[in-house]
Order: structure tokens, then sequence, then C-alpha cells
């Protein structure tokens, strides 16, 4: 029996793998976008063509990572308490493992260190990641309310999971004092944050 495929790395996957490199290594500040391409095996041309420039490299590595998020948080029907807290330890996982990411962690790091000279890297960062997946999580609130799940707005109710969820784990992650979780941490994290938010905010629809 032949041996299956290996898929080749698009154009795209090769520039966001290099540009994750090397931002890793020399900071946004010190990344340039011929070094990028040099390392994809690209031209500047191609780069350009794909991404519009630096600012947009960053951006869709963000992306690539908080796109993991969106299936967790896609419209599903939320039929009782079980399907609820099933969704919500979905999320939670899919949350958690975002953020633990290690070029994730790295990102953010290199937006909190730019942020002095320019508030365009947190910007991005906030668009690309937080914004979006913060607005599924309030239209998933708002399913569950409109349910008979949960009480509250929809609004309060997705700070309030996010805040059981990560609690104090990222700050620790981007100074580097802890390790990120395992996944079976990761798994219990959700599952707890899930059973502390619907003992505080649930309702038996």
């Amino acid at each position: 029996m032949s041996p299956e495929p290996v898929a080749t790395p698009s154009l795209r996957e090769r520039i966001l793998a290099a540009a994750f490199a090397v931002l890793q290594e020399r900071g946004y500040a010190g990344t340039s976008t011929r070094e990028i391409a040099a390392r994809a095996k690209v031209s500047k041309r191609d780069l350009y063509a794909e991404f519009g420039n630096k600012q947009g490299i960053f951006a869709a590595c963000i992306a690539s990572r908080a796109n993991r998020i969106e299936k967790p948080l896609a419209p599903a029907p939320i039929a009782d308490r079980r399907a609820l807290a099933a969704t919500l330890q979905r999320v939670g996982v899919a949350f958690l493992t975002f953020f633990c990411d290690p070029g994730v962690v790295s990102m953010m790091r290199l937006a909190i260190a730019a942020a002095e000279e320019s508030a365009e890297l947190p910007r991005i960062l906030d668009a690309e990641a937080r914004a979006p997946n913060q607005k599924a999580l309030v239209e998933l609130m708002g399913r569950a309310r409109s349910a008979g799940l949960v009480a509250g707005t929809p609004a309060e109710l997705s700070a309030r999971f996010y805040a059981l969820l990560v609690g104090d784990l990222v700050v620790p992650l981007l100074l580097g004092v802890t390790e990120a979780p395992a996944p079976a941490q990761i798994a219990r994290r959700a599952r707890d944050a899930t059973q502390a938010f619907l003992e505080l905010h649930g309702q038996d629809g």
C-alpha cells in the first residue's frame, strides 16, 4: 500500500510560517519583508501581492490562529442545558488553545512591545483576534438566553464566562513565568469554567 501523499504548503502558508519565525527571532521592528520572502523562497512581489505590507502579514499571522476558534463558535442548536454546556466547553478549549499557542503569545508580546511607539499592532491584534471572537461569543450567549438557559445580558454573560475561563492565565504566560497548560489541563479548565458559569447564570430553560 503506497503512503499517503504529503500536502505541499501553499505560497501563503510558506510566507506565514516564515513570518512567524522571523518575527519571533527579530521582533516586529527588526523584521523585514526581504528576509521573510527569502525564508519562504518567494519573491517580494509575491509577498506584497498576497499581504500588501508587513502589517498585513502580522494581521494574517494572528488571523490564521484566531480562525481556529470559529468552528466551535459557529451557530448550532442549543436546545437544553447539556447542549449549552458541551458548546461552552468546546469554546473554552478553543479559546485557551489559542491563547496558549506559543506563536500567539509571541505575537501578543510583539504588540505590547510596539505599543509605546505605535498603536497599530495592538489594533491589529484586537481586530483580528479579540473583536470577532468576542462578537461570536456574545451571539452565542444571546441564543442561550433566547432559549431560556441563562439569565443576563449577552455582553455581561460573555465577559463573565471569559473571566472564569482565562482568569490569571494570560499575564504569567506573557511574562514567561509559567508554562502553557497541557491539553488535559486546558480541557479541565474549560470544564470547570463552564460548570461555574452555569451554576452562576444558568436557568432550567
